[in-house]
């Protein structure tokens, strides 16, 4: 049995990994997600993972210990900086430890607390995955740690994320010039969106943005709207279950974030040929090219790029055939899965 660790209690980036994975090997290996109590409890109930998940108050190295000792997993694959360091050593190589990166917020490149402390914890790790080889080239003692690194990306599959629309939900209702889905927080950008909106509606150049999540900035982003007037037309979604149905809705996905250690969303807008505009950060460089879209800077060049692409027909289709083929080239759940098992299978 494998144990998931994760410090989080919500739905996102590396959750979907997570739940990726366990329904991608659950007839080859037995899985427990744990994670503090929350609102991924209702997500998991939803594609029919409850039975995985094994709720806790918080994640501390006194509860990794103790489900540890209670289920005697073969692996412990903990995600991201602080379940790694908590793993690492709640454990000290009593279980291997995966060690799994999804992101490279900035702190990762500086002599910093975290960065240390997860270079110490490294001696209690079997094995680190990486999501891109942004996150690798940035953290800064790569080259001092001793066990095996691989960069394995994210799990993925086109048809996977195109099944999951609500085929009853009415798509008029939900339609978007333009669309952000993400945490609002800092890493995510969401106030330059906003910002980008407002030029463009008040340009007259778009009607509708949307913003699907929730987080930090929410109070901020709504003030915004209504600093701004923009009721009814930046309009705010707040959390949802899924954001697949937003994303076949809309023409465009904006993608403004600051850091990004792979960038599925800009691969799961693509799965139904939307063009995305995004910045040039970690792992979003490797995925947005000009046959899908474009890479923006400044508030400006994400105006010019979408007007540009709303306006013109025959560029706007081209861009989107282009994402439907960038999204297919990275469709790889089969051997995702595989590499892991692989992995699994070795450190036992």
């Amino acid at each position: 049995m494998i144990l998931h660790v994760i410090k989080s209690n919500i739905y996102s980036g590396a959750e979907n990994v997570v739940c990726q994975i366990i329904k991608g090997l659950s007839d080859r290996e037995s899985f427990v997600y744990m994670a503090p109590r929350g609102p991924i409890e209702d997500k998991l109930a939803s594609i029919g993972l409850q039975d995985h998940y094994r709720g806790i108050p918080k994640l501390t190295i006194s509860e990794i210990q103790k489900a540890v000792d209670e289920l005697k997993p073969s692996v412990v694959h903990a995600h991201d900086f602080t379940a790694s360091v908590l793993c690492a050593y709640a454990l000290k190589g009593r279980v291997p430890v995966v060690s799994h990166l999804h992101n490279n917020p900035p702190w990762i490149q500086k002599f910093h607390y975290k960065t240390v402390s997860y270079l110490m914890a490294c001696k209690y790790i079997s094995h680190i995955l990486m999501v891109s080889d942004a996150v690798r080239d940035e953290y800064r003692y790569t080259n001092k740690i001793k066990c095996p690194i691989s960069v394995v990306g994210n799990p993925f599959s086109v048809e996977g994320v195109v099944s999951q629309v609500d085929a009853s939900a009415d798509a008029s209702e939900l339609a978007s010039d333009i669309l952000f889905v993400g945490r609002l927080t800092e890493q995510k950008n969401p106030l330059l969106f906003a910002e980008i909106s407002k030029e463009l509606i008040n340009e007259g150049a778009i009607s509708c943005a949307r913003v699907v999540g929730s987080g930090q900035l929410y109070d901020e982003l709504a003030e915004f709207v209504r600093a701004n007037n923009l009721e009814g037309k930046l309009i705010l979604e707040g959390f949802k279950k899924s954001a697949y149905v937003y994303m076949a809705s809309t023409k465009v996905q904006v993608m403004p974030s600051k850091w990004e250690g792979f960038g599925l969303v800009a691969l799961e807008a693509m799965a139904f040929g939307k063009p995305v505009v995004g910045t040039n950060a970690g792992g979003l460089s490797a995925i947005i090219d000009d046959t899908c879209g474009y890479v923006c800077e400044s508030t400006a060049d994400y105006t010019c790029a979408i007007k540009e692409l709303l306006s013109n027909k025959e560029l706007y289709e081209s861009k989107s055939a282009g994402a439907s083929a960038r999204a297919l080239a990275y469709n790889n759940i089969n051997e995702y899965c595989d590499k892991l098992l692989e992995i699994y299978k070795e450190l036992r």
